[in-house]
């Protein structure tokens, strides 16, 4: 009876004996081999890998099947910059059962708070060293049976990566990284990843990507939000001289593509850009931007088929400066070498290297050309907005300046099927003249294109700078109406123009213009040219060959109007018969001077002579003189005449009458004169003469003199009008309101605005 109860007995006591013995390897492989292996690793790093690496923990679980390395951090070579860090990377994994069936299943993997400091230098990394370990002779293949794997439930969180390249103007940061997968298996081709992470210098990506390796396909879906424009600004000064460059930008893409066969390729997308703004390096706007937005909705290059949804510009704002040496604000700012040709020839290219974004980017665009050249397209909306060109000419003597306001363009939608597009625009001129616009053209060849325009109430003194220097005489007034209808077939073009000039008014030959013009008696033609009502009226054919390298228009236009001109000159017998005796109506609107002029002179005091007898004939009117002087305007005109006189007479405090007449005689394209003010300012390249002289001088000086000017010469001319026998109750001088001042300011004078005195 004890021999059978004493066998059981032992049994138990043998099996609680190795129970505790494998729990005791257990506990000894889950807490004393992690610290061993935790001291092992620190202590050989260096001599493995070159690098310190430190460890808070390790933990090898046996009985949750948990692994878990904690608080790693790898430093650079011999340096106490982090290479690489973490706070927690752990997963689960039964690693008997995969030695067993050489099928290794991971699940849960998770990594907590990961840091890469990645240098690229070149085609080397930071960790290129590690990349190149164990690739010395003596290796040889493995040739046993593959072993499957899979890895489940694979989360990133909190990561940060700080990229350092010498392609790069500065460093790229990444935080708040996040990366998702559910699956990366032996057994299975495709891996689908999710990604999301914020720019250290402004903007958030989220979205994903995914590989297939049986299929050769990659895909991308992305979502950029808030990029900040200003961390591009080093790329754009590679090759482009400016300040600043602000704006944000939205842009989702979708993206699948096959890397072994490229008309695979399909796009979708969208973009938005919003408060664009670019500063040349003086610190003057170049472009502003409200608002833009792009829609892709299909691009497929296996069928050359391209879907455009709506592309908006909204609240354009450009600025344009031609400089008299014949460059402009924007060429002068690119930053180009020159590359000898064979012979004589010589040719230009951009700074910029391969591996700017900027360039890039073209780069790909370019790619995608090539790869779509679309058969079958179509186009929802095309639209430009609320937009505005600010036009500075500085190649007169006279600085011409034209604003074009409230710019409209609109193509809806058209597609490759269809018979004919049709594009719409509007503007205003000069804050006074109205364009009007629409062509029509072949979805085919969009080169074949009908274009109609009109435009009503372009105000030529607007332009008198262009007149004075290009017609030797002044635009004193006149409005304009032109309607032209172009047709352009097979790059055969045919145009027909008509003008309708209501008021011209045109001003005596002056002695500053192009040297290179011939002058005609612009004043002469225009009186003969006006019929009974003071109207020209013009017609103006062209045509031409666009494809003819020498067709040129506007030397065409140029001939036509010099011999309609010479025509009237030659037989005014008919034209006279036209004209009508009586006072000019312009002089009953206003009166002009020429800048820096403190009183009326003759033709000064005939205007103002003929609105003393209007005023006379209407007892019941009274008016106000509304000054429509540029006073910016006038003030560079000042400090040109003060630089004329520091040139001419240096040494000489007080000058007499003579002495201005030689300083209002000496050209502004004098060039002693002009290499005078160049040596003043020689910090100021770039700029216009007048605004040269006007930093020379100072702004608040040249603003204090023509302010002076201005009063000297409003009560010159209220007293020759009381002179005149007008009553002080009748005439006086105001500033005027925005409605009566759109389109007015220019050179100096007064607007007449009447009143009745209620």
């Amino acid at each position: 009876m004890s021999e059978k109860t004493t066998a059981p007995s032992r049994w138990k006591r043998r099996l609680i004996i190795w129970g505790g013995v494998l729990v005791g390897l257990l506990l000894l492989l889950a807490f004393l081999f992690p610290y061993i292996l935790k001291r092992y690793i620190e202590t050989h790093s260096e001599e493995w890998i070159d690098r310190k690496v430190t460890i808070d923990r390790i933990i090898l679980n046996p009985f949750t099947f948990r692994y878990a390395v904690t608080g790693v951090t790898c430093y650079e070579p011999h340096s106490d910059v982090v290479f690489v860090s973490w706070e927690d990377v752990s997963v689960r994994a039964n690693v008997l059962r995969a030695l067993r069936n050489k099928n290794w299943r991971f699940s849960g993997l998770r990594i907590a708070a990961p840091y890469f400091h990645i240098v690229q230098n070149g085609d080397r990394f930071n960790f290129s060293d590690l990349m190149e370990l164990g690739n010395g002779e003596g290796t040889t293949p493995d040739t046993a049976a593959p072993v499957r794997f899979s890895m489940r439930d694979i989360e990133l969180s909190d990561g940060r990566i700080e990229y350092i390249s010498d392609v790069l103007a500065s460093p790229v940061g990444l935080k708040n990284l996040k990366a998702t997968c559910t699956l990366i298996s032996s057994e299975n081709a495709r891996m689908d990843f999710g990604l999301g992470f914020d720019l250290d210098a402004g903007g958030r990506m989220d979205g994903g990507f995914m590989i297939d390796t049986e299929r050769s396909q990659y895909g991308i879906d992305a979502q950029l939000r808030s990029f900040d424009l200003a961390q591009t600004l080093p790329y754009l000064q590679d090759f482009f001289a400016c300040r600043s460059f602000d704006g944000s930008m939205d842009m989702d893409l979708h993206l699948l593509d096959a890397y072994s066969d490229t008309t695979g390729l399909s796009i979708s997308g969208k973009l938005d850009v919003r408060d664009v703004k670019l500063m040349d390096p003086n610190g003057d706007d170049l472009f502003a931007l409200k608002m833009t937005s792009v829609r892709l909705d299909t691009l497929r290059a296996k069928d050359q088929h391209v879907e455009v949804g709506d592309v908006v510009l909204d609240g354009g704002d450009l600025r344009f400066v031609m400089l008299a040496d014949g460059s402009d604000n924007w060429t002068r700012l690119l930053k180009l070498d020159t590359l000898a040709g064979s012979g004589d020839s010589a040719s230009t290219q951009l700074q910029a290297s391969e591996s700017n974004l900027f360039v890039m980017l073209a780069d790909y665009l370019s790619y995608l050309g090539q790869q779509v050249v679309a058969s079958d397209y179509t186009a929802k909306k095309l639209a430009l907005l609320n937009s505005s060109v600010d036009f500075e000419d500085h190649t007169p003597a006279q600085p011409f300046r034209y604003a074009i306001s409230a710019i409209n363009m609109t193509a809806n939608r058209f597609t490759s099927d269809q018979e004919a597009g049709r594009v719409t625009a509007s503007a205003v001129l000069q804050e006074t003249g109205k364009l009007k616009a629409d062509a029509t053209f072949d979805p085919h060849n969009i080169r074949n294109v009908t274009v109609n325009m009109e435009v009503d109430d372009l105000a030529l003194n607007h332009l008198d700078a262009y007149g004075r220097w290009y017609g030797a005489h002044p635009l004193e007034d006149g409005l304009l109406r032109y309607v032209t209808k172009t047709i352009v077939v097979d790059g055969k073009m045919d145009s027909q123009n008509s003008l309708h000039i209501d008021k011209l008014k045109v001003g005596k030959k002056v002695e500053e213009h192009d040297p290179e013009i011939y002058v005609l008696p612009l004043r002469l033609a225009a009186g003969l040219l006006k019929d009974a009502k003071g109207i020209v009226e013009l017609d103006v054919p062209v045509k031409g060959d666009l494809k003819d390298p020498e067709f040129k228009v506007w030397p065409i236009v140029w001939k036509i109007f010099k011999d309609l001109l010479m025509k009237a000159i030659t037989a005014p017998g008919k034209l006279l018969s036209r004209t009508f005796e009586g006072v000019d109506e312009e002089d009953l609107e206003r009166v002009r001077f020429a800048y820096l002029d403190v009183g009326p002179g003759a033709p000064q005091e005939k205007t103002l002579r003929q609105l003393t007898a209007a005023l006379k004939e209407k007892e019941e009117l009274s008016v106000d003189l509304v000054s429509i002087v540029d006073a910016k305007a006038e003030a560079k005109e000042v400090a040109v005449f003060h630089a004329k006189k520091a040139f001419l007479f240096p040494d000489k405090p007080e000058i007499d009458g003579n002495d201005s007449a030689r300083i209002a005689g000496l050209s502004t394209r004098d060039t002693a004169f002009t290499a005078y003010v160049d040596g003043r300012t020689a910090n100021m390249s770039g700029k216009s003469l007048h605004d040269r002289c006007l930093s020379v001088l100072g702004a608040s000086e040249a603003d204090r003199i023509a302010a002076e000017i201005e009063y000297a010469r409003r009560e010159s001319t209220m007293q020759f009008l009381l002179a005149q026998g007008i009553s002080p109750e009748r005439v006086r001088y105001r500033e005027g309101t925005d409605e009566e001042l759109a389109g007015q300011r220019g050179v100096p004078g007064y607007r007449f605005v009447y009143d009745v005195g209620e």
